[in-house]
């Protein structure tokens, strides 16, 4: 879960000295509630495409269809039952998607990210009532016995895709999100909408003719609860792909004089201890950006970059927790896209 804005601050084209003026864009705009969060879309008007109605009913069809498949509050949801089934039990191609692209990210990362990590949320209060005490080691014990990637077996086979959760519980928050962003702007794409902006709870992906300077401006907030919602530490520009940011600040709590906040180190079976305030990811697709930046929270600063250098076409800004103020990391190539706004933040010496 995400709770971190990500704001469209610029669609514009700037022409390079001596060329001919180029006409602004007439950028359209739609908005609206799913997920449990907030979605927006905007548009460069483009002939024959760009509909606004038909635009609405494209995002609110995608959205329903994740939430139908995803949702780990439905009871009705593929992944509810799932859990509830004693071995495979048919999904869909497009949960089976998801899910393979979890694996993958859970054995990239060594199991920093993990799927399965939905009991110990439960557990640990972020999912259903808030606890007033701190869980035993032999409460954590015991319900790491029902966590683990590994136990998953998803069947891609001709006839259809099946899912055994293997006794564990799925939780695809962490991706489904970057995938409905996908899936909403492929979508829009195959309407013949060539520049948009798609955003949904603070995940990014956009699209844009190749030109010198970015086409989209994204804004990532200040990663303190004390900074106003439109406060923003950096801005991240591109003009094709996708931006995610996760970070802790705006769901947590204090139980016995201890703050826990909502991302879990499957590895450990508690919430995570950092100085990473948040991360950002800038990769070709939604989906993986949404994952990575996830991921990034869990790993070590050191471990967690040196894993995006290790990915094609990705990069990474991580902000520390740094005596008041915020320190920047950042991969080999993300200079490329981001900006400091904020006199918050100072950039690591190389």
């Amino acid at each position: 879960m995400r709770h971190l804005t990500a704001a469209l601050l610029l669609a514009a084209c700037t022409p390079q000295p001596g060329a001919r003026p180029v006409p602004e864009p007439v950028i359209q705009r739609a908005h609206g509630e799913a997920l449990g969060t907030t979605w927006n879309v905007s548009w460069v008007e483009a002939e024959g495409a760009g509909d606004a109605a038909r635009v609405d009913a494209t995002v609110k069809r995608v959205l329903a269809e994740v939430d139908e498949h995803m949702s780990t509050w439905r009871d009705d949801s593929e992944l509810s039952r799932a859990r509830r089934a004693e071995g495979p039990t048919p999904v869909s191609q497009d949960t089976a998607l998801v899910v393979d692209a979890a694996m993958d990210l859970a054995e990239v990362s060594g199991g920093a990210f993990d799927p399965t990590v939905q009991p110990l949320m439960e557990l640990w209060g972020f999912f259903g009532e808030r606890r007033d005490d701190l869980p035993s080691d032999e409460e954590i014990a015991a319900v790491r016995e029902r966590v683990g990637w590994r136990k998953v077996v998803l069947d891609r086979g001709p006839d259809g895709a099946t899912l055994d959760v293997g006794g564990t519980a799925l939780d695809l928050s962490a991706i489904a999100k970057g995938h409905a962003v996908d899936r909403i702007h492929n979508a829009l794409a195959a309407d013949g909408l060539a520049q948009v902006f798609v955003e949904v709870g603070g995940e990014v992906r956009v699209s844009g003719p190749a030109q010198q300077r970015p086409l989209w401006r994204v804004g990532v907030n200040i990663p303190d609860p004390a900074a106003a919602p439109d406060a923003f530490a950096l801005v991240v520009s591109l003009t094709n792909g996708a931006v995610a940011t996760s970070g802790n600040y705006r769901n947590h709590y204090e139980v016995d004089g201890k703050t826990l906040v909502h991302t879990m180190d499957p590895r450990q079976g508690r919430p995570v201890t950092t100085h990473v305030a948040s991360a950002t990811v800038v990769a070709p697709d939604c989906r993986t950006a949404d994952g990575l930046a996830t991921t990034l929270m869990v790993l070590e600063p050191d471990a967690g970059l040196a894993l995006i250098e290790s990915l094609p076409d990705t990069e990474a800004a991580l902000l520390l927790f740094d005596e008041g103020q915020f320190q920047l990391r950042t991969t080999g190539g993300m200079d490329r896209h981001v900006e400091v706004v904020s006199d918050r933040i100072r950039k690591k010496s190389p």
